[in-house]
């Protein structure tokens, strides 16, 4: 495909801008085999392309961008200058409606039988707890397989634990595994009976920062809170499950989804010589 005289369409909303060398594709095969032009994209390009600095610009000036937050309004305006200064054409801020989640704050703690506070966070789309919280003892089990295998009795008013581990995978195999207990736990859970879901987090580090990331509820699916636990802490709710006491949890979330809201997709044009009313 001929690029250079072609138009490209590219976007910054809710997510980062990223650019990505021509040249990547072709990092594995001998440079005596390309073409000279290619060649000289690929020094260029391991000779830096500024991306990272983009990255790292985005990350500090609009920090957070939830839709619907003022850190996506923030990044909005930084697309819009930045696309600009970067010399793409018709920059501009195409408007959208978006979906506002309020994230919120996030309680967690073991009652018994040895009282430990813990480290978690509310999974993208969760409603909130009640005022007061929610306080139940655990069911844990590995996954969604092994929770559609309780007898629903045992999971009913309960909390659902799921502790499946993410294998590390240079493909991310591990993380597609995984993942599915993130999505569909609640939905799974409330099913059964279970009164909220707490998760391992999906990642394989093992420090006390939880992973969030999207959740989903079916609309005829009672919707229960569901957050997930940093490495550290699941752990320690496993430890006290395989005490054989029985454990108790008391969780309370103030997350929130509230109307939807107007954002802007932010978009700049590359035009080609040749052909500029053509779009890639």
């Amino acid at each position: 495909m001929d690029f250079c005289n072609q138009r490209m369409k590219l976007s910054c909303g809710v997510g980062a801008l990223a650019l990505m060398p021509l040249a990547a594709a072709f990092a594995a095969a001998p440079a005596r085999s390309l073409p000279p032009e290619i060649v000289t994209l690929q020094r260029e390009a391991l000779a830096g392309t500024g991306a990272a600095d983009l990255a790292r610009s985005l990350a500090t000036e609009a920090g957070p961008r939830l839709a619907g937050s003022e850190g996506l309004a923030r990044g909005v305006a930084w697309g819009l200058r930045t696309l600009s200064g970067l010399g793409f054409e018709n920059v501009r801020a195409e408007p959208v409606m978006v979906p506002r989640w309020e994230r919120g704050t996030a309680q967690g703690e073991i009652v018994t039988p040895f009282p430990q506070s813990v480290a978690l966070a509310a999974l993208g789309g969760s409603i909130g707890t009640p005022e007061a919280g929610i306080e139940a003892e655990v069911v844990a089990t590995e996954n969604l397989a092994s929770l559609a295998a309780l007898p629903p009795e045992s999971v009913k008013g309960r909390i659902v634990y799921l502790g499946e581990r993410v294998s590390r995978t240079r493909d991310g195999s591990g993380y597609g595994k995984t993942v599915a207990n993130r999505w569909g736990g609640a939905m799974a859970a409330a099913k059964l009976g279970a009164v909220a879901v707490l998760i391992r987090s999906v990642g394989t580090d093992s420090n006390r920062l939880p992973h969030t990331g999207s959740m989903g509820y079916e609309e005829a699916v009672t919707k229960i809170p569901a957050a997930a636990l940093a490495s550290p802490d699941a752990d320690l709710l496993e430890q006290e499950v395989a005490s054989g006491r029985p454990v108790r949890f008391r969780l309370r979330l103030t997350s929130r989804t509230l109307p939807d809201v107007e954002s802007a997709n932010v978009v700049g044009e590359l035009r080609g010589r040749e052909r500029p009313d053509e779009i890639v």
